[in-house]
């Protein structure tokens, strides 16, 4: 089963207590899913989000719905779908505020009004249903449940809401930034998608949403990639510095042989000469652990100016043969 999939199953599990709570979810799960709505019956292109409509449902109002599978037109994609009476469907658009932004097919300012034969697929809830923060995170659970989607952590930080219609967009990006969660916006074919990339906020998402495991999840994989990015950092910067070291020291070895070969080598102090003759036996040796292989105390940047010494003897010697 997919991250995404998990976290779905753990919002599936999570039931407010508090009616306007389940009242805000259940809005979600029918009003932001994009899905044309019957006058009998709901449908879900997602069977996790049904199942918990269903559950609401039974909660709030005692209806028994009955589900089916059913086949969406022009799409391999099947339907979950709970079948209604008129009367009950009509108790529930009116409970959850929905509202159809083009056509006013139904309105919560008019309880009671007669339900055409299809609700067109721009539906969305009023924004009546997520005036306090617990029913705002109960909004977010159900949106979530039935057009969300996130990344494997392992992978890519990736969240996001595919939604049909941009008054679906609007309301959700509204109660995404009362929650203080920024999202991105970008149109895929015909959808509007609203997106988080930042794993912070992922995680600030998960925690409204009550996906305690998920999150726990998250940050587990959160700690791990940054303990191995912090590894891969340490271990190029010491192998980049031992790649520095190898280097200069070769330099050395190069300018020290070539100074021994030359007249005059045994009339330089006798402090170089020793850390030449170092240098050539041990020349895989830091600066610091060349300095204690001296028999004098001497430090490392003692050590360093003297080989510094050596090579600039060297550089002046080719310069005067040229």
């Amino acid at each position: 089963m997919s991250f995404s999939n998990n976290v779905k199953e753990e919002l599936f599990k999570t039931l407010p207590q508090a009616r306007h709570c389940r009242i805000a979810e259940l809005a979600a799960l029918i009003g932001m899913s994009g899905t044309e709505q019957r006058a009998n019956a709901l449908c879900f292109e997602n069977r996790v989000a049904g199942m918990k409509a269903q559950a609401l449902i039974k909660k709030l109002f005692g209806f028994d719905l009955k589900e089916e599978a059913e086949q969406a037109k022009g799409s391999r994609r099947g339907l979950f779908v709970l079948r209604c009476k008129k009367e009950e469907i009509k108790v529930i658009f009116e409970t959850v505020k929905i509202k159809n932004q083009s056509y006013g097919i139904l309105s919560v300012d008019k309880p009671g009004q007669n339900i055409h034969n299809t609700l067109q697929n721009d539906t969305v809830p009023g924004m009546l249903v997520c005036t306090q923060t617990c029913c705002k995170r109960a909004f977010l659970r159900g949106t979530f449940l039935t057009c969300g989607s996130l990344s494997d952590p392992e992978k890519d930080y990736h969240l996001e809401f595919v939604l049909k219609n941009e008054a679906q967009a609007d309301m959700l990006r509204s109660v995404l930034a009362s929650l203080s969660v920024e999202v991105g916006s970008v149109m895929r074919k015909k959808a509007y998608v609203l997106y988080i990339k930042d794993s912070e906020m992922i995680a600030t998402v998960l925690t409204l949403a009550d996906a305690t495991v998920a999150l726990m999840e998250l940050e587990n994989i959160r700690i791990l990639k940054e303990v191995r990015n912090d590894v891969n950092r340490r271990v190029n910067c010491e192998t980049a510095n031992i790649e520095k070291t190898v280097r200069a020291a070769s330099k050395q070895v190069e300018d020290i042989r070539f100074l021994a070969g030359a007249p005059g080598f045994d009339n330089l102090p006798e402090e170089l000469k020793l850390t030449a003759a170092l240098r050539l036996e041990h020349p895989e040796v830091s600066l610091s652990e060349l300095a204690m292989l001296h028999p004098t105390s001497v430090s490392r940047s003692g050590i360093n100016h003297r080989l510094r010494k050596l090579c600039d003897l060297a550089e002046k010697l080719r310069d005067s043969r040229k």
